[in-house]
């Protein structure tokens, strides 16, 4: 037993006296273990830490600035319109016939005079020959006729014919000229009749749902939808209505200046057209309290179509000597909004406002900045009341910034 217990001994006092003399290891152990430490009292202090170094050498942050004017705004009222076709035309034909040729399909865009169907022509074309053949006949009859009066005439000078053989042969000539101006009158009319074998569109636009084809016997009497119907798609109209307490602002409007209307897809903000207010319904809708107004738009890039619904902005007045910002200038907080000013000695303030409203990309207001400050555009995001700016107010900043929204 005392050899075992001598066995053990000499180990432990071995190692102690090892870790004695190594002041390395001495120091590892009296150490505490940072990395068993909560994470977040390290984040804090390093936090900390960059803060402070921020604080004492950050950099003042560079805004882009726009002045507040004053302007002529238009007051403007928005109404739900639709989309209207100025031209649309059913094409139906205007004689019977079988269909040999069909160039159109579904959809197809067209313009007035593209060839849409033909008709079997032959029967109408043979009677045309037959009323030039009639035609030639009487005026052979009529160089005839014409011979006999000159003879009638001679004679009668000479006594030896009566007046009435005169008569009868000027009679005769006559009945000649009259059915020959029949006879081109009958060609006439058939020319009409071959015309009408060609079925051609009679304006621009697109072709709706093709309602017939190839060797199909259509006739005139035939009711319904007609062969086809073509829609011009530009320019088109929208249609939308106002309440009966809007127009004497909008009569006085169109009487100052052409009313602008404004169009916009449901949802959206950004304007695809615009056209001039062209009119005002004759009378109100007693049962709703509106009145019908209509505006032509251009729709050059198609952007439109017939039957769609859209947002319509119509100018009912306008507002002399507004006070103007550009609309990203405006934020919005817990108060309402705000704008942040940029004060002589490059400080920014934030300032409450009122908003009137907006047209496009200009905000109105009402009160809390005047014409000539200098509201931020750009970083307001970043910055606190009170800070310390660096400004930019050139075009090309703003137009950036804009172009960002």
């Amino acid at each position: 037993m005392k050899r075992i217990g001598l066995a053990i001994a000499i180990p432990v006092t071995i190692g102690v006296g090892y870790f004695l003399a190594c002041p390395e290891l001495s120091l590892r152990a009296s150490a505490p273990d940072t990395s068993a430490m909560p994470s977040a009292s390290l984040s804090t202090e390093k936090e900390a830490t960059a803060t402070g170094k921020r604080g004492k050498g950050s950099a003042v942050p560079s805004v882009v600035v726009a002045e507040a004017k004053t302007e002529d705004v238009p007051v403007s009222k928005t109404v739900v319109g639709t989309i209207e076709p100025i031209d649309t035309v059913a094409v139906r034909p205007q004689i019977d016939g079988v269909v040999i040729a069909d160039n159109v399909t579904d959809g197809q865009m067209v313009k007035a005079g593209d060839v849409l169907f033909r008709l079997d022509d032959r029967a109408i074309r043979a009677m045309i020959d037959k009323d030039q053949a009639q035609l030639a006949k009487d005026q052979a009859s009529l160089v005839a006729a014409n011979l006999d009066l000159s003879s009638a005439q001679n004679l009668e000078k000479q006594r030896v014919d009566t007046n009435q053989q005169v008569y009868q042969a000027d009679a005769a000539v006559k009945v000649l000229e009259a059915s020959i101006a029949m006879d081109k009158a009958q060609i006439e009319a058939d020319q009409v009749q071959l015309s009408y074998m060609t079925i051609a569109a009679p304006i621009d636009g697109r072709v709706g749902v093709v309602n017939t084809s190839l060797g199909n016997l259509v006739r005139t009497a035939d009711t319904g939808n007609g062969l086809l119907t073509i829609t011009r798609m530009a320019p088109l109209r929208v249609a939308f209505t106002i309440a009966e307490s809007d127009l004497p602002a909008l009569r006085a409007a169109v009487a100052d200046h052409p009313t602008r209307v404004q169009i916009q897809l449901p949802g959206g903000s950004e304007t695809i057209a615009t056209g001039t207010l062209n009119f005002i319904d004759s009378s109100v809708d007693t049962a709703s309290g509106t009145v019908v107004l209509k505006a032509d738009l251009d729709n050059r890039d198609g952007a439109l179509w017939p039957g769609q619904y859209v947002t319509a902005i119509v100018d009912l007045s306008l507002q002399k000597n507004a006070t103007t910002v550009p609309l990203i200038a405006v934020q919005q907080g817990n108060n309402g909004s705000f704008v942040f000013l940029v004060r002589a000695d490059k400080t920014a303030a934030m300032q409450p406002v009122t908003l009137t409203s907006s047209v496009g990309d200009t905000a109105v207001i009402a009160s809390g900045i005047k014409p000539g400050d200098q509201v931020v555009v750009d970083g307001q995001l970043h910055l606190q009341d009170g800070a310390t700016v660096r400004t930019s107010s050139d075009a090309s900043s703003l137009a950036d910034v804009e172009a960002r929204q």
